[in-house]
């Protein structure tokens, strides 16, 4: 599952969801940066091939993903947490820095990585990015199981 944004009219926006060969937009006049209120019932009116669950949960992750800002260098950070400056396919997810870095903070707040709670002595600290950071960096959704390698 993959989710674009494009530029609509009046400030709003075209929020086009690829699913396999299958593809469907729809207009959001004043979107929201968050889709969680929504129901299955709301979503599945605007995009008919969410059909379950796991699909809308999917959907929600990705929808908050299109409005999240993010600097030129905290994007060549979280590519290099998974290993994207080596190699094409991620094959990491780790990230050891300063615990008061603002740039990983910033992404914490985001909700696209998480910080070891241990702390030590110099101030070094491990960073991960959430499954909803790896879905950002490769702009399409990944499974748990997939997540959970890394």
């Amino acid at each position: 599952m993959r989710l674009e944004k494009s530029n609509g009219k009046h400030g709003g926006y075209y929020i086009t969801l690829y699913i396999g060969t299958k593809e469907n937009t729809s207009f959001f006049e004043a979107p929201s940066e968050s889709i969680d209120h929504a129901g299955i019932e709301y979503i599945q009116g605007r995009y008919p091939m969410i059909g379950t669950k796991a699909k809308e949960e999917t959907f929600k992750r990705l929808y908050k993903n299109l409005f999240i800002k993010t600097t030129e260098y905290q994007d060549r950070i979280i590519k290099h947490c998974i290993g994207l400056d080596y190699k094409k396919k991620p094959y990491r997810n780790r990230y050891e820095t300063q615990s008061k870095d603002e740039d990983w903070n910033d992404l914490v707040k985001k909700g696209l990585a998480t910080m070891s709670n241990n702390i030590a002595d110099n101030g070094l600290t491990w960073f991960w990015l959430t499954q909803q950071g790896v879905e950002y960096v490769l702009g399409k959704s990944v499974s748990q199981k997939v997540y959970e390698e890394l």
